[in-house]
């Protein structure tokens, strides 16, 4: 028989592999589905299919398929999670947590190079998830926190499942007692499409329990209210969804807070809701033996006796039943239960008078009691030790995490200095050019105005010497003239009568004047002229012999033009001995020793240039 069903499953799996996507039904809905719900069904399907974790072909011929889904609709966001689903397909055959981890710590890296943000986060949560399992708290937080920062960053609305992943942080939190960030995790978690039927009911069961513990902690009534509206929407999303066990689980956690609050008769009928589902559906997971236990301790509060008996012994019957199942959950057969019954029995049977019973029950109760207290101190001491221990990883990773920040800071830092550096630099070599430039050009218009003066200063001197060569040419045609007047005298004087002679005596003496350069206006002029071709000259001899005549002046300014004696004679009007006589005590007065030339004192003065 076993055979013949095991060769039929096998007959299945290989006609699901070999069908055409178009002939299964899951890759039709799958391509009828938005995007973002695509994603979520194929996620579903790979942690519910049985046939997946155990057949790999069969796996990557699905995966296959729905990639092709994938590039017929356009959607690269189903073929990226196609491919991380592809290589994570390992974690069926690891059999432990901390080589599951690694895998997806592989593949979230791998994701990271391919500039895959989205794929690499999710495998970081996994990847914590499994430290978690494995008992690696500290490691286990630091991937999931940081998982959680990289979902916030791409934006939670971005990750199709993000509500699963924000659960399993929340319920890892639950396990740490650290119930503010439950709620608040949970809360973020419900505004988002749910990953699945059995987590949206989670989500508000496990956030309600949240509240109820934080009631038990500070009795805040606010609380209580918070936690039963809760457990109330959690048992109405159970029913909208057809799942009676979480009816039931729902029905009696919602006891419990009314029994916290000593609603006794809201707790009871409660719990006899609970009681019934339990019966009806509890044979393939769990009978309700602490339900009876909670029903059997209402009654002995309200002192009915009988109901108290029955419950109590229906509990003990159920609990015996549980621990035949193979399936009984650990936590259901721990001391909590017995602990429970014992409190209620012993009440029972002092009760009814049973002394001897109920003295049993209270030794067994005190036994337990302390065990429990035992067990439950060591646990809490551990709770501790692996808060401090998460406390001290996260402190580690946060000071690295500093430390890199403050790395990269210093050295972007330094990439501004050296930035603004290299900037000032090039600021001050554009300056430095264009100074140079504007140097060069304003050297260049200097030249230039420096070779446009030259040119003018040598033009103007230019003109000087012709104006000065043209002057004394003037005084060399008076020479000529006032031979010719002198000569004529002689001639008038055999040709012409005497009164005649007289006036032309008169007139040419009067035209000797004109020519000389005895008066003011003519020896001015020529001092001007003279000037114009020898700058400076009557001013370096004044600085040098101040006790100059002005004669003398003149004789050394003709001197300078290389004119002879005769030629002075006639100019200055004087006669050519007292030329002689008056460059003789020139030299004597002026320390020239025997015959040098006046010439060679009237040089230009020192540093002068005709050219200047």
């Amino acid at each position: 028989m076993f055979m013949r069903v095991s060769h039929w499953l096998i007959n299945l799996i290989w006609l699901l592999c070999v069908l055409p996507a178009s002939a299964n039904p899951f890759l039709q809905e799958v391509e009828r589905a938005t995007p973002a719900r695509r994603v979520i069904l194929v996620l579903n399907y790979f942690d519910t299919c049985r046939a997946v974790s155990q057949n790999q072909a069969y796996a990557i011929g699905l995966l296959n398929d729905i990639t092709h889904v994938g590039e017929k609709t356009h959607d690269e966001q189903l073929r990226r999670y196609c491919r991380y689903l592809k290589n994570t397909l390992p974690k069926f055959r690891n059999g432990s947590h901390a080589g599951n981890a690694a895998l997806f710590l592989a593949v979230g890296a791998r994701a990271r190079q391919e500039d895959n943000p989205q794929i690499a986060a999710v495998c970081r949560h996994f990847a914590g998830q499994y430290f978690f399992l494995n008992g690696e708290y500290g490691k286990a937080f630091e991937h999931l926190l940081a998982a959680n920062k990289a979902f916030g960053e791409i934006g939670y609305r971005n990750i199709p499942e993000i509500s699963r992943y924000l659960y399993e942080l929340a319920f890892n939190y639950y396990y740490f007692q650290d119930y503010d960030k439950v709620i608040h995790l949970l809360k973020v978690a419900s505004r988002f499409p749910v990953f699945s039927e059995n987590l949206a009911i989670q989500t508000h069961n496990t956030m309600a329990m949240a509240y109820t513990a934080r009631f038990r902690l500070t009795r805040n009534a606010g609380d209580a209210a918070r936690a039963e509206r809760q457990y109330l929407h959690a048992r109405q999303t159970a029913a909208c969804y057809g799942d009676s066990l979480w009816v039931g689980i729902t029905t009696g956690q919602l006891a419990n807070l009314y029994m916290q609050q000593q609603q006794w008769q809201a707790a009871l009928a409660a719990l006899r809701i609970d009681y019934a589902i339990g019966l009806r559906f509890g044979s393939a997971r769990a009978l309700p033996n602490q339900t009876a236990l909670n029903i059997a301790a209402i009654y002995m509060r309200r002192r009915q006796l009988d109901s108290c008996r029955y419950f109590l012994q229906q509990s003990m019957v159920l609990y015996h039943r549980n621990l035949a199942n193979p399936a009984f959950g650990r936590d259901l057969r721990d001391e909590y239960y017995l602990k429970g019954y014992y409190e209620v029995a012993r009440k029972y049977y002092r009760a009814v008078n049973d002394l001897p019973r109920a003295y049993l029950f209270s030794d067994s109760l005190n036994l337990l009691a302390d065990r429990i207290n035992t067990r439950y101190n060591i646990r809490q001491m551990a709770l501790a030790e692996q808060q401090l221990l998460i406390q001290k990883h996260r402190l580690e990773v946060e000071t690295f995490e500093k430390e890199q920040r403050a790395q990269r800071l210093m050295g972007w830092a330094g990439g501004l200095v050296l930035t603004l550096v290299a900037l000032l630099f090039f600021k001050m070599y554009r300056l430095s050019r264009l100074k140079r430039r504007q140097e060069g050009e304003i050297n260049a218009q200097k030249e230039k105005s420096l070779q446009l003066e030259k040119r003018l200063v040598e033009e103007e001197l230019q003109q000087a010497r012709v104006d000065l060569t043209a002057f004394v040419a003037n005084l060399q045609q008076k020479k000529v003239l006032t031979d010719t007047i002198t000569a004529q005298p002689e001639s008038l004087s055999r040709r012409q009568p005497i009164h005649s002679q007289a006036e032309q005596l008169v007139e040419t003496r009067q035209k000797l004047v004109d020519s000389s350069l005895l008066t003011n206006e003519s020896w001015d002029e020529f001092r001007r002229r003279f000037e114009r071709v020898h700058p400076g000259f009557f001013a370096q001899l004044k600085a040098q012999f101040a006790d100059l005549s002005p004669a003398e002046e003149r004789l050394l300014a003709l001197s300078k033009l290389d004119i002879d004696t005769r030629q002075m004679s006639r100019m200055l009007g004087i006669a050519p001995d007292s030329i002689r006589k008056t460059k003789y005590r020139l030299r004597k007065k002026l320390g020239l020793h025997g015959t040098s030339p006046l010439v060679t004192l009237s040089a230009e003065p020192a540093g002068y240039s005709a050219n200047d």
